[in-house]
C-alpha cells in the first residue's frame, strides 16, 4: 500500500506541476464548490465568506477546487453531525486567503507541524482498530502542493474559540508567462 500511495503521489506532483494557468474569478469559483458541498454536508451547516464582488486570480481554477473539495472532505470527516464547515476568501496585499474551518476536535499537537506532508493522516488509527484499510494521507499533501504551485503556504491551526480548527491557503497566483516562454 506504501508504494501504490508514493507512486500516486509521484503522479500527482507531475499533473500539479504541468498545471496551465488562466484567469478567473476565485471568489466565484468559492462560492460554486460551497454550493456543492451543502448535498454532502448531511447535518453539518455550510457557511460562506466572501468579499464583496469578483476576485480576479491567475492560476489553475481546477486545482484550487480540487485543494478545496481535499479540505472539505477533511473537514466533513471531522465536524460532528449538527457541526459548521466555514469557507472564507479574503483578499491581502499579495494575493488571497482561503479558510476551511470547522467545528470539532483540536488538532493533536504531534502531527501539528507535519500534516502537508505525504503519507500523514490523522485518521490512521481509528482505521487500523476498525478492520479498515489505513487512510494514506495524500490529500492535505495535494492541497500543499496545490499552494506551493500558486506560491503561497498550507497551514493549519485550531481556533481561537478552541471550538474547532483552520485550514488556511495563502495564495499569490502563479507567475503568467510571457509569450516568448511558451515557444
Amino acid at each position: 500500500m506504501i508504494v501504490r500511495a508514493m507512486s500516486e503521489s509521484h503522479r500527482i506532483e507531475r499533473a500539479i506541476a504541468s498545471a496551465d494557468a488562466e484567469d478567473f474569478d476565485l471568489a466565484a469559483l468559492v462560492a460554486g464548490c460551497a454550493e456543492g458541498y451543502r448535498a454532502l454536508a448531511g447535518a453539518r451547516t455550510i457557511r460562506l465568506r466572501l468579499p464583496d464582488g469578483p476576485v480576479p486570480f491567475h492560476g489553475a481554477p481546477e486545482l484550487i477546487a480540487q485543494a478545496l473539495d481535499k479540505l472539505f472532505d477533511n473537514a466533513r470527516s471531522f465536524t460532528p453531525e449538527g457541526g459548521w464547515i466555514e469557507l472564507r476568501l479574503a483578499r491581502e496585499r499579495d494575493g488571497v486567503v482561503l479558510t476551511v474551518a470547522n467545528s470539532g476536535p483540536l488538532l493533536p499537537a504531534a502531527l501539528q507541524d507535519r500534516l502537508f506532508d505525504t503519507l500523514v493522516s490523522m485518521r490512521e488509527r481509528s482505521a487500523r482498530g476498525s478492520g479498515e484499510a489505513p487512510h494514506l494521507g495524500l490529500g492535505l499533501y495535494v492541497v500543499r502542493l496545490v499552494a506551493d504551485l500558486h506560491r503561497g503556504q498550507a497551514g493549519a491551526h485550531d481556533r481561537a474559540e478552541r471550538d474547532g480548527v483552520e485550514f488556511v491557503l495563502r495564495l499569490v497566483g502563479m507567475p503568467r508567462r510571457r509569450l516568448a516562454d511558451v515557444h
